[in-house]
């Protein structure tokens, strides 16, 4: 049998990756006096994604998905910096959309033909939740949230209209979960925040980044 010269085998990053996530939710609700270990897991969630894209990922997007990865692991760091300054959620917003951009890249050299009828029910919601949302947002604050929910928004209709094939469900529910996450995310910093909010948070947000990884790796762009 062949020997592997790989460091960590992709399946154990992906161990690793689910561990990391289940100490990042629950370990700060465990033990309180470790709440700056967050620190730590959330930004190794990315890394080891990343470690997995370099191994698994075909030659033709890999470089593109490195990078939507990368604006994640920086949007997750200027999110969860202390303090009330609100340049780092700025930057945090800024950061996730160059992901979002990076994804619709990716799902739209994988695209089908195009149904617009996603495009009706994504409308709605989007435009529903702006409307819901914005007058609780600053003003400075409302254009970069209008962009980004477009860019979000774009996204899901992106990966709903991706080729259909094995990995088709895997991302289009890694989508969906991503969209869910951020709509959490805003409903609790600028309406309403609920205990275990972290909690519904992260959890959505961790298991769409890992369905989309794992869905694109499967597959090789097309040109």
């Amino acid at each position: 049998m062949e020997k592997s010269n790989k460091f960590i085998s992709a399946k154990n990053l992906i161990i690793l990756y689910i561990v990391d996530g289940l100490l990042n939710l629950f370990l700060t609700y465990l033990f309180p006096d470790l709440k700056d270990t967050r620190y730590i897991t959330k930004p190794l969630l990315m890394l080891l994604l990343m470690a997995y894209v370099v191994q698994e990922a075909d030659s033709s997007l890999r470089k593109a998905l490195l990078i939507t990865l990368f604006f994640s692991l920086l949007g997750d760091i200027f999110l969860m910096l202390p303090g009330t300054n609100p340049l780092y959620f700025q930057l945090g917003i800024l950061a996730f959309l160059g992901s979002q951009i990076g994804y619709i890249n990716l799902f739209f050299k994988q695209r089908d033909s195009i149904m617009y009828l996603f495009l009706v029910p994504i409308l709605i919601y989007v435009g529903g939740f702006l409307a819901f949302l914005l007058p609780h947002v600053k003003p400075m604050l409302q254009i970069p949230i209008i962009v980004y929910g477009l860019a979000l928004g774009s996204m899901l209709f992106f990966a709903l209209n991706r080729k259909k094939d094995s990995s088709y469900n895997q991302v289009a529910l890694g989508a969906l979960l991503f969209v869910g996450s951020d709509s959490i995310l805003a409903v609790l910093k600028f309406y309403y925040a609920f205990q275990g909010n972290s909690l519904a948070v992260m959890s959505t947000y961790i298991a769409a980044q890992l369905l989309l990884t794992l869905g694109l790796c499967k597959l090789q762009i097309r040109n």
